[in-house]
Order: C-alpha cells, then structure tokens, then sequence
C-alpha cells in the first residue's frame, strides 16, 4: 500500500517555506507536519491560504469546539452577534463539514456580513458555498489591483537603484507579473462579472500570499449544484497569467452536461521546464489540491449531493493530482491523465482511492515531450498495461454518425489562442475531449480504448 512517506519526500523542501507562510491555515502548513511525522495528512482540512489560526485554536477550546460544531446556523449567529472576530475564528477550528452545515444554516444578513468583513478568510474556506467565496473574493480585487501596481513601482524603484542586484531585477518581474495576473482577474471578475456570463464563471480560490500571480481557481458553472462536477490541473509554467488559455479547455469541459461544473485549479506554484524532473512541487502542490477536494467533499456532503468528481491532470499536473489522490479518499468517481509527465515509481493504481477500472490515461503519439518527461525524471508511466489504467486514444478517430475526431498533433492541453487549440488535449473537435467529456458524465462505456503501447524513448527535455 502507498506509504504517506513518498509525500514527505515529495514535498520536504517545501515544507519549511509552507510553514513560515504567514497566512496558511493549519491545512497546508500543518498537513505537511503530519505527513512529514507520518502522523496522517489534513487532520484540518481548511488547507487555504487566510489568516493563521493560531489565536482561534488558543481562543476557542476543545469542548467548546465540540459545541461549536454542533451549532445550527440560527444558534451560530445568536452566538456570535456583534462579535464577527469570534465568529471567524470559531469557523476556522472547526471541520470543513462542520462549517458547511453552519454555513447554509446561516441567516442570510449573518452570512453576508461575514462575506463584506472577512473575504480572505471567507472566500477561501472550506465548507463556505462557492458562490459565496466567489463573492468574497471578487470584492478584494480592486485593492489587490491598486496594491499590485504600488509594489510594481517601488519594485522598478529598486531594481533601478544604483547597486541594485539580480534578486532586485527578478522581484520587479515578478511584481510585473503579479500585476499582469491581477489585472486578469479583476477584468474577468470584478463586480460579479464572471457570474453575469451565459454559464457563470466562480473565483472559488484567491491565495495572494505568494510572490508572484497570485494563486487561484475558477468553477465554470454552479459548482454548488452540479451533478458532475470537474477539476483540472495543469503541468509547468501554469498561472493565473495563463488562465484565459486554460479556461477555453475548461469551458470544453463544462459542455459535456448543462448540469455540469469544471474547475481550473491554478492553486499551486508550478514548475519551470528544468524543475520538472524533480516531484517536489508537485509534493506542494498535492497538498493544496487535496485540500481542494476535502473542500469540495464537505460541500457535496452538507447539500446531500450525489455529484460525480471527475479529475483530470495534464503533463505534470498529473503528478501532482496523483499525489494528492493518494492521501485519502475524496469520493472522487474518475481520474484522467493525458500527455502524462509519469507518477512516482513507488504509486501504485490501488492508492489512488479511486476505482481502478475508472482510472484513464491517453498520449497521443506525436506527444513526444510526456515521454521525455518520464524518461529524465525516473517516474512511471501510467499508460504502461502493467500500471493498470485503461488507455484512451487522441489520435483521432471516426464515429459511427460519421463524425470526424481530430488528432492530438502536440503536447499542450491548450494554445496561445482560440485559433490554436484545434490540436491540443483541450481543442474543441479532438478526440481526447470527446473522451473526457463522457468519462465526466459517466459514460465511459463510449470511449474508443488505446491498445497503443507508448513509447518511452525520448531524449529532448520534457514539459510538464
């Protein structure tokens, strides 16, 4: 069985970064502890990135946390009137579950104070309703903007200061880049106007504790009420700076049913071309992305939902979705990988808590960069018969109606552009999408198997 030891390799060098971070939740932070210990991973599972919770967990004790937790909404506001910084607190310490089932209970003018007051903390805690963290969210981008490009200036200041080094030249780029991203979503989501689109569009996470774009992810469609809900992460040099890019892929996805959701996760730092030989961020990254699905778990639970989760990893963030499968059960009905950078040697299909027969995987044969990804970094291939999932092609194919699938003629999920997508993993008309879709919305038994074994000769450096 996987050992929580290969996450504590994965991710020991980011473990000391993680708990320094000034803003991360008991999640991130105190799950790399415990995996570090071997103790288990997310004993908190509120791995998001808002103030720490050292003063609630000294504020709140044990046997009122217990209280606490079994509160109604009703009994939660009466509780906590006029005394907002409890309230918080309070939500912290306890189970994502927990706060879902307050959450809803909410009267509504609680919840909406809670939301105005606090949206660091609201808007990315788990159990909170995505459409309310969307909210809370949305309403800190204009001074995220104004912040952003005051940094930008000093940055430029110093970078241009007689003596001035190359970490200086490096922090204005990065500062340049935060601007950049944050102008990104401020256009696309400011004043609720990614909930104003056809199929309405969720700033679900906003983690600007970073240096650099900010973290973030985005449902596309009503992630509260789906019956099949979604999440993909991307391999290297992925941002919010790409999110334009990503999103048409994940709009894709989203058409497979009306009742469907898709989530970009853009909720980990990911690697650099080099860097992607190494597991360590995606060792990060796993933990951040388990936290996501905890979250997700809670939601569904306290609705009653019996939504499928799909999730699907492209090149290096394969990895980083394996990793974070293997930590615990999500109820996670499907897992997919395409263009796969490998899984560690030691990961083996029955760790994933998914059913095996429900673990898919395609390549398509001009996709040499996954190949070399493997080969350079000594990780598995998923796609290998021995490994266990079931292949899926990206060639292209016929269907019986006549309809033509078009080929995978390279390694991106997406393009530069709308008029560049035609060939990627994501492109509208390809075969893998087609795929995808209907392993999203439980109709797998329509996928054109890959008896293909792919090749793993490959000596050009991989992206991932």
């Amino acid at each position: 069985m996987y050992s929580f030891g290969l996450v504590a390799t994965a991710v020991a060098r980011s473990t000391s970064a993680l708990r320094s971070a000034p803003r991360i939740v008991g999640g991130a932070g105190a799950a790399l502890a415990l995996v570090a210990t071997g103790v288990g991973l997310l004993a908190n599972q509120h791995a998001t990135h808002v103030p720490s919770i050292t003063a609630a967990q000294a504020s709140v004790s044990r046997p009122s946390l217990s209280v606490i937790g079994s509160l109604s909404g009703e009994a939660f506001a009466a509780t906590f009137r006029g005394n907002l910084d409890g309230a918080v607190n309070a939500l912290l310490a306890i189970t994502p579950s927990q706060v879902g089932a307050i959450w809803r209970d909410l009267p509504g003018s609680f919840r909406s104070t809670l939301v105005e007051s606090e949206p660091e903390v609201i808007g990315n805690l788990a159990g909170v309703t995505y459409a309310d963290r969307s909210a809370a969210n949305e309403s800190r981008l204009p001074e995220l903007q104004r912040q952003a490009q005051t940094d930008l200036a000093q940055a430029v200041l110093r970078s241009r200061t007689a003596g001035a080094d190359a970490q200086a030249e490096l922090l204005a780029a990065l500062a340049k880049e935060r601007v950049e991203a944050v102008d990104i979503l401020t256009e696309r989501y400011e004043s609720g106007r990614g909930r104003d689109r056809d199929v309405p569009q969720y700033l679900i996470e906003l983690d600007t504790t970073v240096v650099g774009p900010p973290l973030a992810a985005v449902a596309v469609g009503d992630l509260d009420e789906a019956k099949f809900a979604s999440f993909f992460v991307p391999g290297m040099n992925s941002s919010v700076l790409e999110l334009p890019d990503y999103l048409r892929g994940v709009e894709r996805m989203q058409e497979a049913s009306d009742d469907s959701a898709a989530v970009l996760w853009l909720g980990y730092q990911s690697p650099g071309p080099v860097d992607t030989v190494s597991t360590d961020h995606a060792g990060a990254g796993s933990v951040r992305f388990a936290s996501a699905l905890a979250g997700y778990d809670a939601v569904r639970d306290t609705a009653s939902s019996a939504a499928e989760v799909t999730v699907i990893g492209h090149s290096y963030g394969s990895t980083t979705a394996a990793l974070a499968l293997a930590t615990d059960d999500y109820d996670v009905s499907s897992f997919v990988m395409i263009g796969s950078a490998g899984v560690p040697s030691e990961l083996a299909i029955t760790d994933l808590h998914v059913r095996q027969d429900r673990v898919y995987v395609s390549q398509a044969s001009d996709d040499a960069l996954a190949d070399s990804g493997r080969f350079w970094s000594g990780r598995a291939d998923p796609a290998d018969p021995a490994w266990g999932a079931q292949r899926f092609g990206s060639d292209g194919r016929t269907l019986a109606d006549g309809t033509i699938l078009a080929a995978v003629r390279a390694h991106g999920a997406v393009g530069a552009s709308h008029d560049t997508d035609h060939d990627k993993y994501l492109g509208a008309e390809t075969e893998s999408l087609y795929d995808i879709r209907k392993i999203i919305t439980g109709q797998s038994r329509e996928i054109n198997p890959d008896p293909r074994t792919i090749s793993r000769d490959a000596t050009v450096l991989a992206e991932g």
